[in-house]
């Protein structure tokens, strides 16, 4: 069958370099990892319930159903091309290789700021465990840097050890989100549960009215949670049998990430009696759990969020380091021949493992803090999931399917991504140590010109000359 696989890949222009060893559990726990549900209830339940309080039950539902589009146009791309660097291969071919930079910059931005920012999250639940320094911004920044290091030394040695690390994290995760579920519906005093519990809409310390702003700002949450399924489809060229493990695994990985998170949002929102009270709490969720668990399993909880954020951290790394090596491998960044070496004994993109080491680091001691680079992460990657629902209505439109259900199924997928970047730009939002409270959509400005700069420099030259692109476009031009 890896023969086969080969194969297939050799029609898409490329021969067979990275290990071929991901099976369909190993392809799920990759996407699965990256979305975390437990890092992304752990880390932003305080900032939704505040926003409209047991209702962010709702917003959560909403984003699933959103984001199920988006997976379903991604899963049919992923089965048709099944490639490293998926949506720059994806836009590149159903549109052109200008379109495919495009969409390759906005979603290397997505991973590049993402896996900083998670190793952050990592660094400063351990030092929250052993009890010191997780306000320390040095320490936290110091803390981060070291385990950057240790994620980039287990890709370097393999994606065996990768799948194997990473596997343990979604049986970790998974026990953690079971043991929070069970615990929660366990305890809760049924007697004085009202139907309308789950539709208490409060905002701003129970004030009772919630606004559009709030209403979007609640979004974010699963916004930033419900995302990184299509890591799967990043790591195809290291799948068995991609054009059916791959599609699989997105859908499965969101489908029980959704659930099982709506499950525990549930039992969250059902403890809470005082809503106003929680809302003005510094970590609301920790105020709920500490309410239920006795401190011994509260910190068992604590640790498996902590090795759930390290696969994440580690599936992070996978999707920014495949799909740098996907575009190096087509001469669409400066310096690809070097970022599209492989690795000789391990057969990993080692280069492009030590750029996203080198760069994750810089960006940790420079800012200080990732609230701000992970909001960068979140707007642009969004707008590559837009663009790529673009790209899938141009080939539909191209095929005679525009009236289709696939064609409804993409437009609506774009709607949601193009409303999901207003709400992440437009609402004022605050980032310690920045005073400007729009700073999300000017940073991400600031990412999109250096890839124009790059583009208008050298890509632009390379493609309109037939150097860039992927192979069959490429060698059409000469």
């Amino acid at each position: 069958m890896r023969e086969q696989d080969s194969e297939d890949l050799e029609r898409f222009g490329y021969r067979q370099q990275l290990e071929r060893s991901l099976g369909g559990f190993s392809s799920f726990a990759i996407a699965f990892s990256l979305i975390s549900i437990n890092t992304g209830i752990f880390a932003n339940f305080g900032h939704g319930f505040r926003q409209v309080g047991p209702a962010i039950v709702w917003s959560w539902m909403l984003v699933l159903g959103g984001q199920a589009l988006v997976a379903l146009v991604m899963a049919g791309m992923s089965r048709e091309m099944p490639l490293a660097g998926y949506g720059y291969q994806w836009s590149s071919r159903l549109v052109n290789p200008h379109f495919g930079f495009v969409v390759g910059w906005l979603l290397l931005i997505q991973f590049m700021t993402g896996f900083p920012a998670v190793c952050s999250a990592l660094a400063g639940s351990l030092l929250g465990i052993i009890g010191t320094g997780a306000r320390d911004p040095l320490k936290i920044g110091l803390a981060t840097s070291a385990v950057i290091l240790v994620v980039t030394v287990i890709h370097l040695l393999g994606i065996r050890l990768v799948a194997w690390i990473n596997n343990a994290g979604v049986y970790a995760e998974l026990a953690g989100v079971a043991i929070v579920t069970i615990g929660l519906f366990t305890f809760v005093d049924w007697s004085g549960i009202a139907p309308e519990t789950l539709l208490r809409a409060r905002s701003d310390g129970g004030s009772g009215e919630i606004g559009l702003s709030s209403l979007a700002l609640s979004l974010l949450m699963g916004a930033w949670c419900l995302t990184g399924f299509e890591a799967a489809a990043d790591l195809a060229e290291e799948t068995q049998e991609p054009r059916r493990t791959v599609p699989r695994a997105m859908l499965f990985s969101l489908g029980v990430s959704g659930l099982a998170g709506l499950a525990m949002l549930v039992g969250i929102v059902l403890q809470v009696r005082d809503v106003a009270a929680i809302q003005r709490e510094e970590s609301p969720l920790l105020v709920v759990l500490r309410g239920i668990f006795h401190p011994a399993v509260l910190a068992l909880v604590m640790a498996i969020v902590a090795i759930s954020i390290l696969a994440c951290g580690i599936a992070s790394m996978a999707a920014a380091s495949r799909l740098l090596f996907s575009l190096a491998r087509d001469r669409m960044l400066p310096g690809s021949t070097w970022l599209g070496r492989i690795g000789e004994q391990h057969r990993t993109p080692r280069n492009s493992l030590l750029l996203v080491w080198v760069i994750s680091t810089a960006a940790v001691l420079l800012f200080g803090q990732t609230d701000l680079i992970s909001s960068i992460s979140a707007v642009s990657g969004y707008l590559g999931y837009g663009c790529i629902m673009f790209a899938a209505l141009r080939r539909l439109r191209g095929d005679g399917k525009l009236f289709s259900l696939q064609s409804l199924t993409a437009l609506l997928a774009l709607l949601w991504t193009i409303g999901l970047v207003v709400a992440l730009t437009l609402p004022e939002t605050e980032i310690p140590g920045w005073e400007d409270r729009h700073i999300p959509a000017k940073a991400t400005l600031l990412a999109l010109t250096a890839g124009a700069i790059i583009y208008f420099a050298v890509i632009r030259r390379r493609i309109n000359s037939g150097e860039a692109g992927p192979p069959a476009i490429a060698a059409g031009k000469e």
